[in-house]
């Protein structure tokens, strides 16, 4: 599968939206919202590539994205100012070294709504909260659904 590239990524920027502050700030501020994924294309390696600068209506650089991420999704959004691309996360969970053959049954996972499901993490007790480690950058082999995040970007 191809990965997504910038021309797979839709900015919308609102009249009212485009350099709010009318330069008084020192900066531009923009508020913009950008579409992308359809579940086809993969997650490129290092971030969504975002469209030149320019079309945020920045002419210099980019100093400060805040980024406000679509309900419900499950993903964690950061923004690389080094290479101007979102970047995606989810929960990882590192394993261990321990042969999967020497597992044992665990308790069943409860969901955000303290439902237990079908799914048993070995080895693991009953109401107990396990850290399953950080977050981890979304692997390239995932074809994100469709989503809209709204970025605060701050520039020139």
């Amino acid at each position: 599968m191809a990965g997504i590239a910038s021309t797979d990524v839709t900015v919308t920027i609102s009249v009212r939206d485009r350099d709010i502050a009318h330069g008084r700030a020192g900066k531009n501020i923009t508020v913009a919202s950008v579409t992308f994924g359809d579940g086809a294309l993969t997650y490129p390696t290092g971030g969504v590539p975002l469209p030149a600068i320019g079309v945020f209506g920045y002419q210099r650089e980019v100093a400060f994205v805040g980024i406000q991420p679509p309900v419900g999704n499950g993903f964690e959004y950061k923004y690389d100012e080094t290479n101007h691309k979102l970047k995606m996360f989810t929960q990882g969970a590192v394993t261990g070294s321990t042969a999967a053959t020497a597992c044992e049954s665990g308790a069943l996972v409860e969901n955000s709504a303290a439902a237990e499901g079908s799914v048993r993490l070995a080895n693991t007790a009953v109401d107990t909260t396990y850290d399953m480690g950080g977050l981890i950058e979304l692997p390239a082999t995932i074809a994100p659904a469709a989503a809209t995040v709204k970025l605060l970007m701050f520039g020139e």
